[in-house]
């Protein structure tokens, strides 16, 4: 979920202004939809991932993610732009879904190393991204880094996910003292 971070976040205003044209209302609104998104939805989707699955809760938002940069990318009015930016606000419910995921995957006694470890590759792969994703803005064109995130997304990201195991069966066990 670094990825995002570093290689979408950061240019997704600055794409909507210099090349959709969007003035200061509509960047106003799109990132007031970013936190609505969230706000709104964060705790009725989190439940639904304890009730039914992190993964399959993650398989169903992820995509509204791709859905956000496309639209953002081929947005022909300011209402499309607001709605990527709504849309767009899926990352942090999938952030925390993943969050949540990462936490069950270790023990208690490797937590902290874990998350040292962890937090220091995640900025490591952020700054590392935003600046290929400056390089792709320059050089190849600006929506090739909204595209781009989503193929390295479907590529690497996606079969990660399919290859971990479920973390609410291993809660559950855990629960129950199996």
């Amino acid at each position: 979920s670094s990825l995002p971070l570093g290689m979408v976040l950061p240019f997704s205003q600055v794409f909507a202004h210099e090349v959709k044209g969007a003035d200061q209302y509509i960047l106003g609104a799109m990132v007031t939809g970013f936190a609505l998104t969230p706000l709104l939805l964060g705790i009725p989707l989190g439940r639904l991932a304890d009730k039914i699955g992190r993964k399959k809760v993650l398989y169903l938002i992820i995509p509204f993610f791709w859905a956000s940069n496309l639209m953002l990318i081929w947005a022909p009015s300011p209402a499309f732009l607001i709605a990527s930016g709504v849309l767009q606000g899926f990352f942090f419910v999938s952030a925390t879904i993943t969050g949540a995921m990462s936490v069950e995957l270790v023990s208690p006694e490797q937590m902290g190393r874990w998350l040292g470890i962890i937090r220091f590759f995640r900025m490591l792969l952020s700054a590392g991204s935003a600046l290929i994703a400056g390089a792709i803005w320059d050089n190849i064109g600006p929506q090739y880094v909204f595209l781009t995130f989503i193929g390295l997304d479907l590529l690497i990201r996606i079969p990660f996910l399919m290859g971990m195991p479920e973390t609410l069966d291993l809660r559950m066990r855990t629960e129950q003292g199996e």
